[in-house]
């Protein structure tokens, strides 16, 4: 691994890790800049580096370091209604920048079809790991169109905008990349 590949990925989880902090309480899923952030890791870094500092992310979260929503950390994350979001930061990274690789040239429409196809992934484990989490952890008796009201249906605008804005910050950043 070279030390530009290094700082990168550095500034990605810096990144990321900022981007948990700026949370807005919403129920049980907060409102975070966190999917910007992993849409930008997914269009900076190759594929292995992007599922590598997500991956870094969940484990020093999970050993205590405060870098979840909210300032939270440790092992008791797991019980979250919204840890399988964090979960599904790493696939979705991953194939963000898989996808981004395969699909030459990067035109506009591309981009934004690669960073919704990486916020559906998200939406799919996070919703998933929810309704798990909701039915046999809190012992909530609800139905899975319940949990798409919680954490589906409020965050789709801003999440569009967060696709947008990641791709026009990429933009603008690729050439110095």
């Amino acid at each position: 691994m070279k030390t530009r590949q290094l700082t990168q990925m550095a500034l990605m989880l810096a990144l990321l890790i900022i981007c948990s902090q700026l949370t807005i309480p919403l129920g049980p899923v907060p409102i975070t800049l966190q999917t910007f952030a992993i849409l930008m890791i997914g269009l900076v870094l190759p594929p292995k580096y992007a599922g590598l500092t997500t991956l870094i992310y969940l484990v020093i979260g999970l050993f205590g370091l405060p870098v979840f929503s909210g300032g939270t950390g440790g092992f008791g994350s797991f019980i979250s209604p919204s840890f399988g979001f964090v979960i599904g930061f790493i696939p979705a990274s991953f194939i963000i920048s898989y996808l981004k690789q395969r699909l030459r040239p990067e035109t506009n429409s591309k981009l934004i079809g690669i960073t919704l196809i990486g916020t559906v992934i998200l939406y799919i484990i996070g919703l998933s790991y929810m309704y798990i989490i909701f039915r046999n952890v809190l012992d909530i008796e609800t139905g899975f169109t319940h949990v798409l009201q919680l954490g589906l249906i409020p965050f789709i605008p801003g999440d569009i905008f967060k696709a947008l804005l990641a791709i026009f910050v990429y933009k603008r950043l690729k050439r110095i990349l």
